[in-house]
């Protein structure tokens, strides 16, 4: 059973908006056991909208489409699908009182444009929009199931969740199972080549490898007609045997973040962590602190992006600034183990680095990060050459001081993820 999605408005072909809607249908129609097996975004113009909705009616049978359902002269969804199904758009006195009492509850007076959205496609289920104004339908004959859905996602994805999917359900003929291994410490070339051979020939479950930067992703996705259980054995199945490949590069089965585990790591073990970043600007702080009770475990975090803060905030040695740099071993190492004891804190991580586009040198180009781990008795440091823009550097040497941390506690303590 296979679905296509139709985006439709000419803003979602610009440069200045990003569409969302895609993603959570797709999430929503594989959960139901339903694949995605085409995307298509379509600009507000009539014909190209018509021909988009023939296309996807003669090549799957479910259609779902978002956006164009608003009163103005560039909503023209409705008018597409009444000439590509050769349907009559025809005129509800219901949907109308109801588009009015939306407006009168607002204490304002409907304006005449929005008659427009009294209109339905004859044989169509009406969906009723209870966040906004414009309806949704559904159609539905033996060829094709269609969901008319509105593009702001404040109203989709109410009208998704009670209308739409109670009628997937019905319609799929899998029962699905998902899990999702993340990864840290491995390229996408070096998971593939690690686990290749275990499901290079096998088509149930469906694996997908996602690269982000300093992180990987490993999606699979099992089905079965016979029953839930069957789906989810064999997907897990399937998990253990990569996760015994790839040991301990996996940091979490579900879909928990670095920061999250390692939060639990720290909270279990009574443990507690303060960091002195400087070409990171705060994001470590900032990831650790977006998990709800860090409290527990995260005792500070200081920007000292200067030389001067370097040395006035976490006593970094002036001389050592002198003969190493910033962007060195020697200056990470005391970062740490200085912000590790003001802080009377287990650990402490000190990041310092090149985060560019200016900056560099020969000897010290963009990307270089040094990220060291202040422990009792200790320290580990780790030099490293990321790429990408300077958001994504910053990320990728967040990602390396997590997993730093990870590794260590796993190590000392013999912990199993």
């Amino acid at each position: 059973m296979r679905a296509e999605i139709i985006t439709i408005g000419s803003e979602l072909l610009s440069f200045y908006f990003t569409e969302t809607n895609s993603m959570y249908l797709t999430r929503k129609l594989e959960e139901n056991g339903i694949i995605v097996g085409f995307k298509t975004t379509v600009g507000d113009n009539e014909d190209d909208i018509i021909n988009s909705i023939k296309i996807a009616t003669s090549r799957v049978p479910i259609l779902i489409t978002t956006g164009g359902l608003g009163p103005t002269e560039d909503d023209i969804t409705k008018s597409a699908f009444s000439k590509a199904l050769a349907k009559k758009l025809i005129f509800s006195e219901e949907i109308l009182h109801k588009i009015k009492e939306r407006f009168k509850k607002k204490g304002i007076e409907m304006p005449e444009i929005n008659v427009r959205q009294a209109f339905f496609l004859e044989g169509a289920e009406i969906l009723d929009n209870e966040v906004g104004i414009a309806p949704g339908m559904w159609i539905e004959d033996e060829s094709n199931k269609i969901a008319i859905l509105p593009g702001p996602p404040s109203e989709l994805i109410p009208m998704m969740e009670k209308y739409v999917i109670p009628k997937l359900r019905k319609l799929a003929p899998y029962h699905i199972s998902r899990k999702t291994l993340k990864i840290a410490g491995l390229s996408e070339s070096e998971t593939d080549s690690m686990i290749s051979d275990i499901y290079r020939n096998i088509k149930n479950p469906r694996v997908t490898l996602l690269a982000y930067p300093g992180q990987i992703e490993i999606h699979i996705l099992g089905r079965s007609k016979k029953s839930q259980s069957e789906a989810e054995e064999t997907v897990e199945g399937l998990a253990l045997k990569f996760k015994e490949r790839l040991g301990d590069n996996v940091f979490s089965t579900s879909e928990k973040s670095l920061e999250e585990h390692l939060g639990e790591l720290l909270r279990e073990r009574n443990e507690t962590l303060a960091i002195a970043e400087s070409c990171t600007g705060g994001l470590l702080s900032s990831r650790i602190t977006d998990v709800p009770g860090s409290s527990d475990y995260f005792e500070r975090g200081i920007i000292c992006y200067s030389n001067q803060s370097k040395v006035e905030m976490i006593d970094v040695e002036k001389k050592l600034l002198e003969i190493h740099g910033a962007v060195s071993r020697e200056v990470s190492i005391a970062m740490a183990e200085s912000i590790r004891k003001k802080s009377k804190t287990t650990y402490g991580i000190g990041i310092t680095g090149i985060a560019g586009p200016a900056g560099s040198t020969k000897e010290k180009p963009v990307g270089l990060v040094h990220v060291a781990l202040s422990f009792e008795g200790g320290y580990k440091h780790s030099k490293n050459q990321f790429f990408g823009t300077r958001s994504q550097i910053k990320f990728q040497a967040t990602q390396k001081a997590l997993d730093m941390l990870r590794r260590h506690i796993i190590e000392k303590s013999n912990y199993k993820t």
